[in-house]
């Protein structure tokens, strides 16, 4: 039996197992996932398959997002108990009067990207200066537009959908790119990496961490105990993935499977590393969910410069490190 084939077999006895045993009374809660299922969400899947969130007395339903579904707003409407976001997003919910609090930091370097082809005379951000340029929407232009304003150029903003093709196409003169997603696909779709020239934002001085686990302030109020229950659990999940990664591979490639969703293990393979460098770039595994108070500082001056939030998001209110024992 190959290793892949173990992994799956494992998971389904794992399931069996599970499903024999008696639910008690567990608490029912739900996650809210920023895109379709992917490696992205290991963690959290591998959390749920061996029982962590079982043991942690809770039953977690974990919802896929997609085009059109918003985390935060099906956070703030209370279809859900947790939700991932990026940091600046939720920071410009909060400067909002969405009362939210970060649970746990999950990415501590940003993974987005912008990309160019070599033959296109674009060398440095400037040089972007009014060329066509994909930018996604919500949270995803937050960054790009700060680091347009930093620049002091303006470029002609093109709406970019799931899809590489405009970018591959030359449609737009750049694009919006995840290092553990969309970078990996330019690759996929046959381009060479010496044709590609590629603006990391975090070397470009905006650092704007993404993933984060984010509940309503009333909620880690009333429910503290669920809400540590829950961030612990699942990041002790990311913690199992990362150290067995064919059996966190076998639980994305069943939920990619069952979704229907194109993708193949090479891509989630590549994505799932991908997750752990993101995870625990200067924190290890052992202080996995911590908000950088420098990070912090940074978005919350970027932001406020820029005019996307009126003040600084205070940490006290904001940041609850469920990840922390208490």
């Amino acid at each position: 039996m190959d290793r892949g084939k173990f992994w799956v077999a494992a998971l389904m006895a794992c399931a069996l197992l599970l499903a024999a045993a008696p639910a008690g009374a567990l608490t029912k809660v739900s996650l809210q996932l920023q895109w379709v299922h992917q490696a992205q969400f290991a963690g959290f899947y591998l959390a749920q398959d061996l029982g962590l969130y079982r043991q942690a007395g809770l039953e977690v339903e974990i919802r896929p997002g997609g085009p059109g579904v918003d985390p935060l707003g099906e956070l703030a409407a209370r279809r859900c108990d947790f939700a991932l976001s990026w940091l600046s997003e939720a920071m410009v919910a909060r400067s909002q009067g969405v009362e939210l609090v970060n649970l746990a930091q999950l990415v501590q370097r940003s993974a987005l990207l912008l990309v160019v082809f070599n033959d296109s005379g674009i060398r440095n951000i400037r040089d972007l200066n009014g060329r066509k340029v994909g930018l996604w929407r919500r949270q995803f232009a937050v960054p790009p537009r700060a680091l347009f304003a930093k620049a002091g150029i303006q470029v002609e903003e093109v709406n970019q959908s799931v899809s590489m093709a405009p970018f591959l196409q030359r449609a737009v003169d750049a694009a919006t790119a995840m290092l553990y997603n969309e970078y990996d696909q330019i690759y996929q779709a046959g381009v060479d990496r010496d044709e590609i020239t590629v603006f990391d934002f975090a070397e470009q001085g905006l650092n704007f961490p993404e993933d984060g686990l984010y509940a309503m302030q009333d909620t880690w109020k009333q429910r503290a105990q669920v809400c540590r229950a829950f961030t612990r659990a699942s990041l002790e999940g990311w913690r199992r993935a990362f150290a067995q990664p064919e059996l966190a591979l076998a639980a994305v490639m069943k939920r990619v499977n069952a979704a229907k969703l194109a993708s193949n293990p090479a891509h989630q393979r590549w994505m799932l590393k991908s997750m752990q460098d993101l995870y625990t770039h200067r924190v290890g595994t052992a202080l996995l969910g911590q908000l950088s108070p420098y990070d912090l500082l940074q978005v919350n001056r970027i932001l406020v410069s820029q005019g996307f939030i009126p003040a600084p998001v205070e940490a006290q209110g904001f940041v609850a490190e469920a990840w922390k024992e208490p």
